[in-house]
This record gives structure tokens, sequence and C-alpha cells, in this order.
């Protein structure tokens, strides 16, 4: 057996004790090969969607529809509650398109999202997906709106390949440009939420890896009622580096909620036994 062949059922393994529904996708860079499972069942993001938004954006930028030092402003119609800052801040504030961006991914402000999204357009973001070749990625509504109810499957969707697909693209510089997908990595590598895929590593407390110029993350994460967790990540370490995509579902064990729920516990485990195998400094 190959060496991924070993990794993938050893997070079949882990996760065969996760309650609810999982599924997970995984490319080694250095090889091309792939690993998954249920990897094309479609479920929801949560704000792991916040990735396709962002590789959307730059396609608009390198189209020349926007650019990033644009002045773009916080408004009444942006705000929605949840994780951020700009919530609690005065409509009116000013943003280049860039910092709202890097808000919507570092903090997953929600507001900010919405701010990303209305420069666009729904239809424009999916279209993006599309060309791309990715048919199952699909965003339905902005964040915050009542259409969906609770129902995160209404909110947005994708599947596991799709998502580490993207994920990949950005990792080989080849997601709307090179420049586009290094500054996109820039964004992800400065992340401040390292609740899912990472969370496991050796964090410091500068949110560093150790000898962090050659170990590192770039990631977005996401979270929703019913047990909703999901992770999508780039890991590169001293031994490899590679992507991941993970999902969960309905899992609500007791013992622990927010960010010590049994999925956020699951996709930790997942993360941290794909880095050992793969790319952690011996």
């Amino acid at each position: 057996m190959t060496a991924l062949s070993d990794l993938d059922q050893e997070l079949r393994r882990i996760g065969s004790a996760y309650s609810g529904k999982w599924t997970y996708a995984l490319t080694d860079l250095t090889s091309g090969e792939r690993i998954g499972f249920d990897d094309d069942d479609v479920m929801p993001t949560a704000s792991l969607i916040k990735v396709p938004i962002l590789i959307a954006l730059y396609q608009a930028v390198h189209e020349g529809r926007l650019a990033l030092d644009d002045r773009t402003s916080y408004r009444k119609e942006h705000l929605c509650k949840g994780s951020g800052v700009l919530e609690r801040l005065t409509p009116g504030v000013e943003l280049s398109v860039r910092d709202a961006a890097v808000l919507m991914i570092i903090i997953s402000d929600n507001s900010a999202t919405n701010m990303v999204i209305d420069l666009m357009g729904l239809d424009d973001i999916n279209d993006q997906q599309r060309r791309l070749g990715l048919e199952r990625t699909t965003i339905f509504q902005r964040l915050g709106e009542r259409a969906a109810g609770l129902d995160a499957r209404k909110m947005s969707v994708s599947t596991a390949r799709e998502m580490a697909r993207q994920l990949e693209l950005i990792a080989r510089h080849e997601a709307v440009s090179p420049e586009a997908s290094q500054d996109m990595l820039r964004i992800m590598r400065r992340q401040d939420y390292r609740n899912e895929l990472s969370r496991e590593l050796p964090w410091n407390e500068l949110n560093m890896l150790p000898d962090h110029e050659q170990n590192w993350v770039a990631e977005k994460g996401g979270a929703f009622l019913n047990g909703i967790r999901t992770s999508g990540a780039i890991f590169h370490g001293a031994r490899g580096a590679f992507v991941m995509a993970a999902f969960c579902e309905g899992g609500l064990a007791p013992g622990g909620a927010g960010r010590e729920s049994e999925g956020n516990e699951l996709i930790g485990k997942l993360g941290y036994s794909a880095w050992r195998a793969l790319a952690a400094p011996e």
C-alpha cells in the first residue's frame, strides 16, 4: 500500500467515530495523488464559501472590473451578525476592497463578506465556479438573509473535492493568475482562527509554527447550527505540502460545544494526522 492509502485508512478510522455525516478530500501537492471519503457529496459550506468568493473577487480585479485599492463603504444593508467586527461599527466606515477581503478571511467577518459579494453579485461568484469546472459549489444568498431560514444548505453548498481543487489552484499559483494566487495565499496565511484542520498543530502565541517560513498553513473554516463544521487548508511543511477540505454535519455528541464541538475535534484530528504523515518536520 502507498503512504496515501495508509493515510486514507487512518482518516476513515478517525471519522468512523463521528456521530453525523462527514466528508474529506486531500491532494498531495508533490505527487498530485488524491484521496477522499464521500468527497463528491454536496455539503453545506458555512463560512468556507468565502474562499470561492475570494477567488471570484480576484477574477474581477484581473479583468479590470475592480481594483484592490478601490474604496468601498460598509452600509447598513451589509450588516450580518455573527463573526467579525464590522457589525459593531457605525455604517459609513470606508475600507479598501482588499481590506474587506482580508476581514472576510482572517476573522471571517460576515458584514465584510456582504460588502465583497455586492461588489460582484451572486451570479458572478457562481459563474466563476463554473469557469473553473466546479459544478456544485454554489452560493444562493447574501449572508444573513432570511430566505433560507436556518437551513444552511439553502445558503451555500460545495463538495470536499471541489473545495480541495480550489485550494490546489491557489497553492499552485493557478487561481486567476500567479500574482492573484500569491496574494490570496498571503491573506489566508494570516488566518486568526485556527479551530478546524490545523487546530492541533503547535501554534505559538503569535499564531506561528516553529520555523514558520517553512512550516505554515493557509486556511479558512466555517461553523453553523446542526453540528455543521467545515474547513479547507493548504499545509506546507518541511517534508511536503498538501491541500485538504473537510465537512461535518449533524454531529451533536455531548461533551463539547462551539469550538470544542464534535465536528471541530474530528476535523482537527483529520488535519493533524495528515500533517504528521505528509508534511511535519521529522
